[in-house]
């Protein structure tokens, strides 16, 4: 009987949830997800009919969506032709990096403000990840890691604004990033993070700050390097 009350609970709540999250939104979810892993390509026209019948929803649903993503830079629509995956000119990606340093180091600083215990331990077994990886010399393992780490600090400022205007910009990142998609996933500075990580534990706000910074913009020079002059046999039709 209480196993009959407790299904019919959790059926309860799931309809709960599904009130509350519009088809337009768990559509806006299905597609940014294709475009951020590469299966939806920069420059790629996108159908609507076809993916609203791939996703089983209306057109408008599918439209809707298009119209979020192309407010996150993910998309761009165009009279006449449709919506279209944004292909990201590069000058407007290293504009996007200075902000994303700008942002970065302010969440940074917050994190160093406002962490908790369990905080540094997720932050810690992170790092223990990224250390696994390197001796595995498992690049995009490693980069996975680099990404969870700036996550993680992100979270842990506890402002969600901050957070949201960072995943904007990682979402852009990540899709010019397919634009080179032979090259190397990205590295890892693993002592940059753990220093990042004891600014944060000992609570240096202004420590924590410069260090999270300086580590973007690295992150940036790097890929401008990578971009303009890919390793031999990576060069794109661009080059």
């Amino acid at each position: 009987m209480e196993n009959s009350v407790a299904r019919q609970e959790n059926v309860s709540s799931s309809l709960r949830l599904l009130r509350r999250v519009s088809i337009s939104e768990l559509v806006y979810e299905q597609v940014h997800e294709k475009i951020l892993s590469g299966r939806l390509q920069p420059g790629e026209h996108m159908n609507e009919n076809r993916l609203a019948a791939s996703l089983g929803v209306s057109r408008a649903s599918v439209r809707e969506a298009l119209r979020q993503l192309e407010k996150d830079g993910l998309v761009e629509i165009t009279k006449n032709k449709g919506p279209f995956v944004r292909d990201m000119p590069p000058e407007e990606v290293w504009d996007l990096y200075d902000v994303l340093a700008s942002l970065e180091a302010l969440a940074a600083e917050l994190a160093a403000k406002n962490r908790t215990d369990d905080d540094l331990r997720l932050l810690a077994q992170c790092l223990q990840s990224s250390e696994h990886s390197i001796s595995l010399a498992d690049a995009a393992s490693v980069f996975d890691s680099a990404v969870n780490f700036h996550r993680l600090v992100a979270v842990m400022s506890g402002s969600r604004k901050v957070l949201e205007m960072l995943k904007g910009i990682w979402g852009q990142i990540t899709l010019f990033r397919r634009k080179f998609p032979r090259l190397s996933p990205g590295k890892s500075n693993d002592s940059v993070e753990k220093r990042i990580f004891s600014a944060i534990q000992n609570r240096n706000v202004e420590e924590a700050s410069a260090l999270m910074r300086a580590y973007v913009l690295d992150s940036k020079d790097e890929m401008i390097k990578l971009t303009e002059n890919p390793p031999e046999g990576h060069r794109t039709k661009n080059h």
